[in-house]
């Protein structure tokens, strides 16, 4: 990134040229007149406003003859993103979902105009397969091009690479998909001038510079999210027949085999789409994915998938409580005060790594340790050298991802070997890569460093402890649930996972009859992933988990 770019700027959207045809196809006579069946044909006069930037609920708009333009400002620019003529069609894949527009349309002539309104295009690409996976591939990809383009426009966020916020905020933005401009003030010199044209001082830093101008200093993800039309709309009171809690692969496999077979569908995510898989820069062993796929990109694919066929996604939303005692339907309690009530429960909320017992862990968190080993930390930790604690497949991802950008990676655990908890897959790699060691029976000791971290002491098992310069370590320590917000309503195991099934013993039983498979203790609550006692740690098994319990809750729905 160099200059700050200047204002009206008419560079197009960045696109992979081969994908052209697929980010903007084109409907033939015969598609446009299907597409009628869902919406209403109107007359335009050149420069109407069709949607504005930042407004919900927007509709669809088929172009039968003239031109559309779509363009997108932030704070300090406006960017012409391209023009969608005859056969074409406008939105992407928030317009599904309700979310608020990422540009703004406007009519460059007289246009002809089929207008397909939020609630018809959902009905529309479930009902009409071929137009669906036309309309679908489409609004998948603009959103990447979206992301891929800082220079094309939107929000505007200034920090360190330094600060625990920044990484935060993030990691946040790009794992909903939010595109971002990403201004450092120790890399970009740029920078100092956006903070005085705005008025950010250093202390206000992390600082999130709206399109419209608007300026959030050290804002919570929940408010970022509000600001720029990510949020859900009220939930307060609202009824469904299924809550999933948790948006992992087994929460988004529940969403979507339930909301296509007509279940009013809820899932509620405090961070993002895809749980801990989310974060992985690869999946390897995942079936139909002979390459890999990241994690971001599957999870993205299945947030895509329950919006498609009507499932409420809300992030950022954490459920902070549940009362499970109400006759005909569970009370949830959501972080920002509101109450919403399902007939049945999805606890897909997983599992998040365990902190080692290090007095000063905390004040390193984001600035040198990290618990997720993205893109973005990768940068972060370029050509020195890194630590990785851990010894499962989400420390191996990690080490063999961070080989191609740090100097060198060391792997510490405090077990003999790998071989009892990495796949074989995993090990050849670090056995291979020239630029990882493996360092058996060792563990840290302490962290050292004023504002960030410097130095680590690690201490081989029997040996004294050793001071070593390193500023960089990610932490995969093991499993501990998610489960403090249920409170007593179902029955967990001795380490808090939630028992299911033939688990659970007789006199936990809130029921008259055996749970059905994935049935917690409480009827009407289900558990899959990483949150359920015994489940199997990988992502196949919580997708069919996810979607196993749909089968055992319609079970109980039709009692």
């Amino acid at each position: 990134m160099n200059k700050i770019p200047r204002s009206n700027s008419k560079s197009p959207l960045f696109i992979d040229e081969s994908r052209r045809h697929q980010i903007f196809p084109t409907f033939s006579e015969q598609q446009i007149a299907l597409t009628e069946r869902y919406g209403e044909r109107r007359t335009l006069p050149a420069g109407e406003v069709l949607f504005r930037q930042g407004e919900r609920h927007i509709s669809l708009f088929v172009v039968v003859s003239g031109q559309i333009q779509i363009e997108r400002d932030s704070a300090i620019k406006s960017n012409i993103l391209g023009v969608h003529g005859p056969g074409m069609f406008t939105g992407e894949i928030g317009t599904l979902a309700g979310r608020a527009a990422i540009a703004t349309g406007r009519t460059l002539t007289e246009c002809e105009v089929i207008v397909i309104n939020e609630a018809s295009l959902r009905t529309l690409v479930i009902s009409e397969a071929s137009l669906s996976e036309t309309m679908m591939r489409a609004f998948i990809l603009r959103r990447v091009a979206f992301i891929a383009d800082e220079e094309s426009g939107g929000l505007i966020l200034i920090g360190s690479q330094h600060s625990a916020g920044i990484l935060r905020l993030r990691e946040f933005l790009t794992r909903n998909g939010q595109p971002t401009a990403y201004f450092d003030v120790d890399l970009h010199e740029e920078t100092s001038d956006l903070m005085k044209r705005f008025g950010v001082s250093i202390d206000d830093v992390p600082a999130i510079v709206t399109p419209d101008g608007k300026v959030l200093s050290k804002p919570t993800n929940r408010e970022v999210a509000d600001a720029i039309g990510l949020s859900p709309d009220k939930l307060d009171g609202k009824r469904f027949d299924l809550a999933v809690v948790g948006a992992g692969p087994a929460g988004l496999a529940a969403a979507v085999y339930g909301a296509s077979e007509g279940l009013s569908v809820v899932v509620l995510d405090g961070k993002a789409a895809g749980g801990q898989a989310g974060t992985s820069s690869k999946i390897e062993n995942y079936f139909g994915f002979p390459t890999g796929i990241s994690g971001q990109a599957l999870a993205g694919r299945g947030l895509s998938q329950a919006r498609k066929f009507g499932a409420e996604v809300a992030v950022p939303v954490e459920v902070t409580g549940l009362n499970c005692d109400a006759a005909r339907s569970f009370e949830i309690h959501l972080d920002n005060g509101e109450k919403i009530h399902a007939k049945s429960i999805v606890i897909a909320s997983g599992a998040r790594y365990r902190k080692p017992a290090i007095s000063n862990l905390e004040q390193f968190e984001g600035r040198g340790v990290y618990y997720n080993a993205s893109y973005m930390e990768a940068t972060i930790c370029a050509s020195e050298e890194v630590v990785v604690v851990g010894g499962g497949n989400s420390a191996g991802q990690a080490a063999v991802f961070l080989a191609g950008h740090a100097r060198h990676v060391h792997i510490l655990v405090r077990a003999e070997g790998l071989a009892a908890s990495m796949s074989h897959y995993l090990i050849q790699r670090i056995e291979a890569a020239a630029n990882i060691t493996l360092h058996t029976r060792t563990q840290i000791v302490e962290l050292l460093g004023d504002h960030r971290l410097e130095q680590v002491r690690c201490q081989h098992r029997g040996d004294a402890p050793q001071a070593y310069a390193v500023r960089h370590v990610f932490l995969f320590l093991g499993a501990e649930p998610n489960t403090d917000w249920l409170g007593d309503c179902v029955a967990l195991d001795g380490k808090g996972f939630v028992l299911t099934g033939t688990n659970i013993a007789k006199d936990d039983w809130h029921l008259d009859r055996p749970p059905y498979p994935l049935e917690t203790s409480r009827p009407g609550i289900f558990a899959v992933g990483d949150v359920r006692s015994n489940s199997v740690k990988r992502v196949a098994a919580a997708v069919g988990e996810g979607s196993a319990a749909v089968q055992s809750l319609h079970q109980f729905l039709a009692g």
